[in-house]
Formats: C-alpha cells, structure tokens, sequence
C-alpha cells in the first residue's frame, strides 16, 4: 500500500474514534478496506457458495472467461489455490463468507 493511503486511513480511524459511532457505507469502507475489488468479492462470494464459473457468469451478466480471471485474482490476492478455501477466506478478509453475495434471483 502507498504511504499516502496508509497516512489517510490512519486519519480516519483516529477521526472516526473522535465521532463516537459515526459510520455510513464510504466510512466502512475506508475504515477496514479489503484488499480485493467489490466485483472480486460478489464473485468469490457466489464460487463460496458453491457456484460454478459458468452459473456467476450467467447471474452477473459476464463471460466465464472474465469470472474465472476474477477468481485468478482473488485466489492470487488472499494466497489461496483452492475454491473449497474461498468461504474461510473470505470471511476473514471482508466478512462476507458465503453469505455476501448477491441473492439469486427466481425467475
């Protein structure tokens, strides 16, 4: 990470510890960044909850080769070389585990 965007959240926590619960959905965000992309975690979210590349692909509207490049970076992101490990993974990175994914849409 940059100095600058270290220096910045450092601001922001000790900001944030001064407004005594203060908290909207940019301030979370800043506050415990993750380090993967909010694309990268809606589609490790769904591969967490047992979805094949093709089935995200189909749900989100993109080609399964750019899921699977998605999922490259998440694997290469948290050091990770197996879908099975995705939900533990992801529950400790951002808290979503399967459960931050999109819901599925019954049509």
């Amino acid at each position: 990470r940059r100095p600058e965007a270290e220096a910045s959240r450092a601001e922001l926590r000790r900001l944030l510890a001064r407004c005594d619960g203060a908290r909207s959905a940019v301030v979370a965000r800043w506050a415990s960044p993750s380090r993967l992309t909010r694309r990268e975690q809606e589609v490790a979210g769904l591969a967490a909850r047992g979805c094949t590349s093709r089935e995200i692909a189909a749900q989100l509207v993109l080609s399964v080769r750019t899921v699977d490049t998605h999922l490259a970076h998440v694997f290469t992101k948290l050091g990770l070389s197996r879908r099975q490990d995705l939900p533990a993974a992801l529950a400790a990175e951002v808290g979503l585990g399967a459960a931050g994914a999109r819901p599925t849409r019954d049509t």
